[in-house]
């Protein structure tokens, strides 16, 4: 399901002054958005052109309250834009390609000549209740008395030599692919390469990819339940799927587990870690150097596929010198509903969640922010 099966034909840019602008389309700044709308205020959306966040990667969301028999990621994502659009939120096919914050006081003299420096029409001295932010997009800028940064994760790589095509990763088809990290929870695609018809043979989504390894062995790195979730949708189209971790135990959930152990073509390999890529003179990936930790030893397995599910990095590049990162480099609220020091700029969902990051605690983050939110314009306003 596209999440913009409905959506109308070209983004149309506010003129005015908005009271909110949400940059990510994923749970919490869907709900953000909503949550806004139904207060009256003239919010906009900048969910860019991959909007959904993990979700849109993800098959079957059990966990999620309300639907007792599940519910596809993507079909979660469309109905939440929807809603947001019922409330009056009006939701823009564009990334956000940078911010000139207002700070509402004096630069900062740890970060000289942040507040003003790119912000026209903002003094140093203007009250927090005056502050207006600029959102620069490609198709022009809008003006926002409030901003909820909700621009998610993107999948943490293994750095491995040849794990991605330089300038970028190659989708199916021969589409770049863009990590710019600017498009919110959705701003890129995980699913970093194409299959084995052509491309790299790593990949970071098995819900995306898994289709193109039918009869192949593949592995998957990890140990969470990303890890798992990813074993689980390559079983049904993949011959073998090796499970690779580097650690003795596995951090995911006993039920995930579970349903991994049981499938008769998973091999599961713990104290294992990938040295390297193997390629045919085509570029074809066709093996793993994996050493085992214990022994320092290293073996050759032969796969044509491989996926990486290690973790996510937070996307912080809009608030980069503007908002602080905490030691696990998520930006950092300073209050209530994910208040920064910036006047009118809040943070929601995992790029500021290092605990959690589940579809539910990212969803409750953009009420909160937009709870928040609305009492910051009524101040503003009074």
């Amino acid at each position: 399901m596209s999440i913009w099966a409905n959506a109308a034909a070209g983004p149309v840019l506010p003129t005015d002054t908005v009271d909110a602008v949400v940059v990510g389309g994923g749970p919490a700044g869907w709900t953000a958005a909503i949550y806004l709308a139904r207060a009256c205020a003239d919010t906009v959306v900048l969910a860019s052109t991959a909007p959904g966040g993990q979700l849109m990667d993800t098959g079957i969301v059990e966990n999620f309250p309300g639907f007792p028999e599940g519910i596809d990621g993507p079909e979660l994502m469309a109905r939440m834009r929807e809603q947001a659009e019922r409330a009056g939120a009006r939701v823009l096919a564009l990334a956000a390609d940078k911010i000139r914050y207002a700070t509402g006081g004096p630069p900062s003299a740890a970060t000289p000549g942040r507040a003003y420096a790119e912000t026209p029409g903002i003094s140093p001295g203007t009250s927090p209740g005056r502050a207006v932010h600029e959102v620069v997009t490609a198709e022009g800028t809008v003006r926002t008395r409030a901003i909820v940064l909700a621009t998610g994760s993107a999948p943490r790589r293994l750095g491995l030599p040849g794990e991605t095509r330089p300038g970028g990763e190659t989708r199916p088809g021969g589409e770049a692919a863009t990590n710019d990290g600017a498009g919110g929870s959705g701003g890129d695609r995980t699913d970093g390469a194409a299959g084995p018809a052509g491309g790299l043979g790593v990949a970071y989504c098995a819900v995306c990819e898994a289709p193109l390894f039918k009869g192949r062995d593949v592995a998957v790195v990890g140990g969470g339940d990303s890890a798992m979730e990813e074993v689980l949708a390559l079983s049904r189209h993949a011959r073998r799927v090796h499970l690779l971790h580097r650690g003795d135990t596995f951090r995911a959930t006993p039920v995930l587990l579970g349903r991994v152990r049981a499938l008769p073509h998973v091999e599961i390999g713990t104290g294992r870690v990938v040295r390297a890529l193997r390629r045919d003179t085509d570029g074809r990936l066709v093996g793993l150097r994996v050493e085992h930790t214990a022994t320092g030893t290293a073996e050759d397995l032969a796969v044509q596929g491989l996926f990486v599910a290690i973790g996510h990095e937070p996307r912080t590049r809009l608030a980069d010198g503007f908002v602080p990162l905490t030691a696990t480099g998520h930006l950092h609220s300073t209050g209530p509903g994910g208040a920064t020091e910036l006047p009118g700029v809040f943070v929601a969902g995992d790029v500021a969640d290092d605990r959690f990051r589940q579809a539910v605690t990212a969803a409750g983050a953009g009420c909160a922010a937009a709870l928040e939110i609305t009492r910051y314009l009524e101040d503003a306003h009074a």
